[in-house]
């Protein structure tokens, strides 16, 4: 059995992201089926060690996984280390209403405070605790997105 699945990475680092999208893929095996690179360079892409530090996902290898998977993590991880979100709205659920969905966003929203509060006891916040509170954070906004289209909607009168 691979060590690919266990192997602790950085929370909220580049390479978290291209493990969890070589993850969506179906692991090393079934992303080097889609990519035109190797399992063995795959996992170089997500690997915290020094040697692997500076070595990277080619974009033409994102492109191609992020298709094929339907998610866009790396495209998400880069345009939020520039300061940007990806619009990519996600259906609500069938039936789904406003107050549901900012239940939802209160949740995730709690859950990024709950994260602070953890982190931040011993008066500071190490990068672990920060890309903890990162994922929490960038859930609530996914939340929020989700809603967004229902909020236009009847901003323009169609609901």
């Amino acid at each position: 059995m691979s060590k690919f699945p266990y192997k602790q990475r950085t929370p909220g680092s580049l390479k978290e992201a291209a493990h969890q999208l070589i993850k969506e893929c179906g692991g090393l095996d079934g992303a080097a089926e889609i990519a035109r690179v190797r399992k063995s360079q795959l996992f170089r892409y997500t690997n915290d060690s020094e040697e692997d530090a500076n070595c990277h996902m080619p974009a033409d290898v994102v492109r191609s996984l992020e298709a094929y998977c339907g998610q866009p993590i790396i495209t998400e991880y880069l345009a939020a280390a520039q300061g940007c979100v990806v619009f990519r709205p996600e259906p609500a659920p069938a039936g789904a209403t406003i107050p549901q969905s900012v239940a939802e966003i209160a949740e995730q929203t709690s859950k990024l405070f709950h994260e602070f509060a953890l982190a931040f006891a011993d008066g500071r916040i190490d990068p672990a605790e920060a890309g903890k509170m990162l994922k929490a954070g960038d859930a609530a906004v996914r939340h929020f997105m989700r809603m967004r289209p229902e909020l236009m909607a009847r901003i323009e009168g169609r609901g």
